[in-house]
């Protein structure tokens, strides 16, 4: 007989793995003390997530599905490819801002060999918006030819750098302007000074 699993359950689970996984760790952090959190038995965990490696790996999908899906809600086809990386740089930074606990997992797990093969090609498609980005900018000739995965992994780790910086400032004039320096230092170091010639 197939069990109807319940998503309000199912949700709480992954709410209680956020919690206690920033808290304390992933590696500090059991099922049994998952399941405490939200209100359930152990056994109960285990119908939605049979593993322990399960939880962190579907966090990671939920907290990409979740970024992704406002990013792209914030994309539109007649964007320039510097309006298109500057909605994708601030959509990524207001969203980890609106989203603190999100941001500190995925600081955690993301580099760290955590999450599985799967999960990490899977979530990376959720960041195509990236590369769309890339291509468009070198269609228009307005970056340099730089390999994709270096412009995507450098926008990454600019938006982290930028993040820590905003979140050890509390003043909303102070970390918009922090926003703005950090897009432009970014933005600076791929386009093209010269646009190229057709």
């Amino acid at each position: 007989m197939i069990r109807n699993l319940d998503p309000h359950k199912r949700a709480a689970f992954l709410d209680a793995a956020l919690q206690l996984f920033v808290a304390r760790g992933v590696q500090n952090t059991s099922t049994a003390a998952i399941a405490q959190q939200a209100g359930a038995a152990s056994g109960t965990l285990f119908l939605y997530f049979p593993t322990k490696q399960d939880l962190v790996d579907e966090l990671a999908l939920q907290i990409a599905r979740q970024q992704s899906e406002y990013i792209n809600s914030l994309l539109q086809p007649e964007l320039s490819a510097q309006q298109t990386f500057a909605a994708i740089w601030r959509g990524s930074l207001e969203w980890f801002l609106q989203h603190p606990e999100a941001y500190r997992y995925i600081q955690q797990v993301r580099d760290s060999g955590m999450l599985s093969r799967r999960v990490v090609e899977e979530s990376n498609q959720s960041f195509a918006y990236y590369y769309t980005a890339i291509q468009k900018g070198l269609a228009e000739g307005c970056l340099k030819p730089y390999p994709l995965e270096l412009i995507g992994g450098m926008l990454y780790q600019a938006i982290v750098a930028v993040m820590n910086l905003l979140n050890a400032q509390t003043d909303r004039a102070k970390q918009e302007e922090m926003l703005r320096m950090g897009f432009d230092i970014f933005w600076d170091g791929i386009r093209r000074h010269t646009p190229v010639q057709p």
